[in-house]
């Protein structure tokens, strides 16, 4: 086990240099809404159907405090608009004319249209979040340990191409766009895909996480201010990300409230909407949701996140990827020594138990010296540097 204790910058590598710090640094806090999903009228008769009164939420609820709004793209009445995307330039072209319309849509199964808004943006702004649900890509994979990667399982039985991807193709795609996936998690399965594609690379950090909890549907967490804090606690302190508590489909206003105290009080973002739980909020609108969530951010000092703080905090980095190598760690060989560390801090820090994380699996020229040290420096021969 390792003995070598690092300072308290290379406890935390996403602090390092000029990278931007998290909201909760600035006393600033992510404030999402989710403002229709799949609500109906009946449910709530505030709920926006059509790009009109959906533009008209998304500007409410950005003048009233709001850092971000999520929305489903909806037809006048209520049916879900799935694959149209003109649906959504149009609510968001609409928004922009008055806010800076930091807003993106959900989707089902197909992020077609999610690429159609990203590559022809709406009038007035563009596309910056995108939804990725992990419960609709991640199927059937295997995590090989010795090579630090993910594996397919082979499918031929039930698949006619013979094999699942080891990761989800869209994440390319989305780092190509310059898009941020805005990261579902409902699960702990769903955590612990997450923290090893960002462990080897293939989500870009910073993280945008939404950790979803409900009392109505199982698949989602357990609406308890403890599986709030053993959720976060799973999640390695090298990883720089911003978490944002969703409770969705509940029944009880008392249990939301529960919850978004809980995270303010964590550091943590949260996200209100009465698309998210119009059972629990039957006449308010999202205006006023917002209102009720600044009022508790407030009341701690703190401040909500600006829009132009998102955009700051998750600005693409522009990097030649032809020019990068990779390094891995063969965490069955790794004993702990710590040597790696303090090498080069910057691409390998200590797990909770004293064992080697690459924190930046791709290198660039200007690191890829310190990476060779490190990994030469390893009795246990355990990092390979891929040139």
């Amino acid at each position: 086990m390792s003995c070598f204790t690092p300072n308290a910058d290379e406890e935390n590598p996403g602090r390092k240099g000029s990278k931007p710090m998290s909201f909760r640094d600035d006393d600033k806090v992510y404030l999402e809404v989710g403002v229709n999903e799949g609500a109906s009228k009946d449910e709530n008769p505030n709920v926006p159907y059509g790009a009109e009164e959906t533009a008209r939420n998304v500007v409410d609820c950005i003048q009233h405090g709001a850092t971000a709004v999520h929305y489903h793209a909806r037809y006048d009445d209520g049916r879900q608009a799935w694959a149209d995307d003109e649906i959504s330039r149009v609510i968001m072209a609409t928004a922009a004319r008055d806010v800076d319309a930091l807003a993106y849509p959900g989707y089902r199964g197909s992020l077609e249209h999610i690429w159609a808004l990203a590559e022809r943006p709406p009038a007035g702004t563009g596309l910056l979040l995108a939804p990725f649900g992990p419960a609709q890509h991640v199927k059937r994979v295997l995590w090989l340990e010795d090579e630090n990667q993910f594996g397919a399982i082979d499918s031929g039985r039930d698949n006619s191409n013979g094999s699942h991807p080891p990761y989800p193709p869209e994440l390319d795609r989305f780092t190509k766009l310059g898009l941020v996936p805005s990261i579902a998690v409902f699960n702990a399965v769903d955590l612990r895909w997450v923290i090893l594609a960002a462990r080897i690379g293939i989500l870009r950090q910073p993280l945008n996480i939404k950790l979803f909890f409900s009392d109505r549907w199982v698949s989602h967490n357990d609406p308890d201010p403890d599986v709030i804090d053993f959720l976060v606690s799973r999640i390695p302190e090298w990883i720089d990300r911003e978490i944002v508590v969703v409770p969705y489909a509940m029944s009880s206003a008392e249990r939301c409230q529960e919850l978004w105290e809980h995270a303010l009080d964590r550091g943590l973002g949260i996200r209100v909407g009465i698309g998210d739980c119009p059972l629990a909020f039957r006449t308010v609108t999202n205006a006023q949701m917002v209102e009720r969530a600044v009022n508790l951010i407030t009341k701690r000092g703190l401040n909500p996140a600006a829009q132009t703080d998102m955009r700051t905090r998750f600005a693409a980095v522009e990097v030649d990827e032809s020019e990068l190598v990779r390094v891995v760690v063969n965490r069955n060989r790794c004993m702990g020594w710590g040597v790696c560390y303090s090498h080069a801090p910057e691409i390998y820090q200590p797990d909770a138990e004293g064992y080697c994380v690459v924190v930046k699996p791709h290198v660039d020229a200007g690191l890829l010296q310190k990476a060779i040290e490190g990994a030469a420096s390893c009795p246990e021969r355990a990092i390979r540097v891929e040139v």
